[in-house]
């Protein structure tokens, strides 16, 4: 039998290699700091995703945390890069 957020797992496990990729290559290359950028980008969907699962757990407390922690990250790396 399925997970019912087998699709919604997956979807924050991939975020979340991708996210682990482009930090190993911004270590590499760091005069590319868009990859960092886009690394925290990616990382906060996984933070998304991960909310809408509690969310639909109906775990509201959990959901509010990991949505704050996601809208965090996106506002002070949209703030410290630009």
């Amino acid at each position: 039998m399925r997970h019912p957020y087998e699709p919604l797992v997956r979807l924050q496990v991939a975020s979340l290699c991708i996210a682990i990729l482009l930090a190993v290559v911004a270590i590499f290359h760091l005069d590319n700091q868009w990859l960092i950028l886009f690394m925290f980008y990616i990382l906060s969907i996984s933070l998304l995703v991960e909310g809408l699962i509690e969310y639909k757990k109906q775990q509201l407390a959990s959901c509010v945390s990991q949505l704050l922690r996601a809208v965090i990250i996106l506002l002070f790396t949209t703030i410290l890069f630009f």
